[in-house]
């Protein structure tokens, strides 16, 4: 989309102008890049670097220019940068390279999504003498992107450790492979249902071909983040790419999650506390022409047209926000959808305790079918931590007994009015977490897909009943999160799992 974007507005650039090819690229770059740059949002400003990369593609393309990155680095090499860019990025990964340790970077960048998609150990190390690395160049390392280790030429005990480690991950790596393909079952046979989240249309299609039962969260933000909303078409073409991928498999699209972190160049907010402030649901309300509107509009078109899409709504705190969407839906689908057959399949995102706390009022609504917990705003809102704050990162944790307690609730509501219960968020893709959602009684999963076969293997060593009655209660009873991971553990060691993540 970003190249898209980039190509179509530099071409528009050369016709009307009459400019050269590589400075209408400099020029859109360079509005765009200015913009990232201004935004408030760590996480938009982590693009830059992505833009950058695919705008000086772009230049090489139309200069001609040979492929003369990284030429010399060899086959099973780790290697240490600055900053990579996603162009570069794949460029390694074709060369064989090991293992990448930047300087610069962040865990939400496409340079880490590429690295987890092809199973190669990423360290953001900011600390790093590069100036003192260029002397190590050749010497043998060890990258444990597990434990967060870089160890440059390791003693002969360090080598022979790691070597028996990596004998023994990679052995169950082959292991873990063949379950990503099979269905989630535990040893009592609850079915758990392990989704994907993805962004885009690409990661859609690494998605569709990795194991995973389904879309449990394709995001649109990026679709949002050009110099004006997408139109209709737009919208219409993702969807119904992104329900051709899955067919029979359900597709949950959430509706725009827009605010906070992930701010509109054309909607001017300046709000003091954005992430307490006009974001999700509340935003789109607020902005029904410009966002909601065409949004729904193209999703009950696909949704007239396949059977398996489904529709949440993020950052719910009101029920009252429910029969304004729902009443909204209705006027556009009055107005633009002829012969409209379908039932549709509508959810809510559990983010705020608000919401947490409210399912059974959601529920008696009656339009709301399902819910799915997003862990990472539903954290940083019970715990009052910015989990875009890198100073705050040691309070900020999922697995907080308050954070788990709270979902207890929710869950407990849910399956009292018979709701659907997913889980989105980045817990739900750690493994060590997943005995704790299978025993407070989640069936289905919505991970990244590089760790499907992770999350199923796991699944398969545990048993629902014995999670529910014997880890849950005593993880609930506990004061701090430190314990709560050492105690699941423990746990998983003493069923036999191999702990990979």
């Amino acid at each position: 989309l970003i190249a898209e974007t980039i190509t179509n507005e530099a071409l528009e650039l050369v016709k009307s102008n009459k400019v050269c090819g590589e400075f209408a690229v400099k020029v859109i770059y360079e509005r765009y890049s200015e913009m990232l740059r201004q935004s408030k949002s760590e996480l938009i400003a982590l693009r830059e670097s992505d833009l950058k990369s695919i705008a000086s593609s772009l230049i090489e393309n139309i200069l001609r220019h040979g492929d003369s990155t990284f030429k010399t680095i060899p086959s099973g090499g780790i290697v240490v940068a600055d900053e990579l860019y996603p162009i570069e990025m794949l460029k390694l990964v074709g060369q064989g390279i090991k293992g990448i340790v930047t300087k610069k970077g962040g865990i939400t960048s496409h340079v880490a999504i590429i690295a987890r998609n092809n199973g190669i150990p990423y360290l953001i190390i900011p600390e790093i003498d590069l100036n003192q690395i260029k002397n190590y160049e050749n010497h043998y390392a060890i990258l444990d992107s597990l434990n967060g280790k870089f160890i440059i030429n390791p003693d002969e005990e360090s080598s022979k450790t790691y070597n028996s480690i990596l004998a023994r991950y990679m052995k169950v790596q082959e292991v873990v492979k063949r379950y990503a393909f099979m269905e989630a079952f535990t040893i009592d046979q609850d079915r758990i249902h392990v989704l994907c989240n993805v962004s885009n249309i690409e990661e859609a299609r690494v998605a569709s071909t990795a194991g995973c039962d389904g879309v449990g969260l394709f995001r649109v933000e990026f679709l949002y983040m050009s110099e004006k909303p997408p139109n209709y078409e737009t919208l219409y073409n993702t969807f119904e790419k992104l329900a051709a991928l899955f067919k029979n498999k359900p597709v949950i699209v959430r509706a725009p999650d827009l605010g906070a972190d992930k701010p509109l160049p054309y909607i001017k907010l300046e709000e003091p506390n954005p992430f307490l402030g006009l974001r999700g649901i509340r935003l789109l309300l607020e902005y029904q022409e410009e966002l909601f509107k065409p949004f729904i509009k193209a999703f009950l078109a696909i949704a007239n047209k396949f059977n398996n899409v489904k529709l949440m709504f993020p950052m719910v705190s009101k029920v009252k926000e429910i029969y304004e969407v729902v009443e909204l839906i209705e006027k556009v689908k009055d107005k633009y959808v002829e012969d409209f057959r379908k039932e549709l399949k509508l959810g809510v995102m559990i983010e705020t305790p608000a919401a947490a706390l409210m399912i059974d009022k959601l529920a008696e609504t009656g339009y709301i079918s399902f819910i799915s917990i997003g862990t990472n705003d539903l954290t940083q809102y019970v715990l009052a931590v910015d989990r875009t704050n890198a100073k705050l990162s040691r309070l900020y944790s999922e697995i907080n007994p308050a954070v788990l307690r709270l979902i207890k609730i929710a869950v407990d509501q849910a399956r009292r009015y018979n709701i659907g219960i997913e889980v989105c968020g980045e817990i739900a893709s750690k493994q060590y977490a997943v005995p704790i959602l299978l025993g407070l009684n989640i069936k289905e999963l919505s991970v990244n897909p590089v760790v499907v076969g992770i999350i199923k293997y796991t699944i398969s060593k545990l048993s629902s009943k014995n999670l529910e009655n014997e880890l849950i209660p005593e993880l609930l009873r506990l004061y701090d999160e430190a314990e709560v991971l050492s105690k699941t553990k423990h746990y998983l060691r003493k069923v036999g799992v191999e702990l990979l993540s």
